[in-house]
């Protein structure tokens, strides 16, 4: 008992040291102490919560990676946990914070939308489900705007038919964008362009 009370001081104290480096801003030693705890009682409650932190703490910094093989590591281990909601919202937001530039972040945005629709499934109450929501808006945008550029750059060089498919693809898709009126005015030129008087039509009614 005695040493069983032992570790149980040991572990808050770690815990506690934990949480005082990450305030003063040194998180590779606060997330040393966080490991310790998983370490020293990994049964306990203590040791998700020591898992979540150090996540949180790498995440804090930007160090993106770091916190995502934190975070897949407190999936693995603790599938009954009731902080997974927010694992996985955390995890989304590794993914959305490196999106920079939707021409060549196209993993980050594929993988950033994929957790947050799974919030939205799995956890529709939550409070990181709303915020998902508007994240994934802004990831349909992000998207749109690449096949606009896309399709913007076979019109230019006057590829008529894969300039089209693009257009065609934001209407299909992302209707919702603001990029829609843009796709179905250059679907009625490019249709009229090869001849297609009839589908050149039906997009300018939905233009209208």
């Amino acid at each position: 008992l005695i040493k069983e009370d032992n570790l149980e001081m040991q572990m808050i104290e770690a815990y506690n040291e934990g949480l005082k480096e990450f305030n003063r801003g040194d998180i590779f030693f606060a997330v040393k102490k966080f490991n310790e705890v998983e370490l020293l009682y990994p049964q306990s409650i203590w040791a998700p919560k020591s898992n979540l932190m150090a996540a949180y703490a790498y995440y804090s910094q930007l160090y993106f990676n770091d916190a995502i093989i934190e975070l897949e590591r407190f999936l693995e281990k603790y599938k009954n946990h009731p902080r997974r909601d927010y694992a996985h919202y955390l995890l989304a937001i590794c993914h959305y914070d490196q999106i920079v530039d939707e021409k060549k972040d196209l993993g980050e945005i594929i993988k950033a939308e994929k957790y947050f629709k799974f919030i939205l499934k799995n956890y529709p109450n939550t409070e990181f489900a709303l915020d998902s929501e508007f994240k994934l808006e802004v990831i349909n945008e992000i998207l749109a705007s690449k096949e606009i550029y896309l399709a913007r750059y076979y019109l230019d060089r006057e590829k008529w038919i894969p300039s089209m498919n693009r257009f065609k693809k934001i209407v299909k898709k992302y209707d919702e964008t603001i990029f829609i009126e843009e796709a179905l005015y250059r679907l009625v030129e490019l249709n009229y362009k090869l001849g297609l008087e009839d589908e050149a039509k039906k997009y300018a009614a939905l233009l209208g």
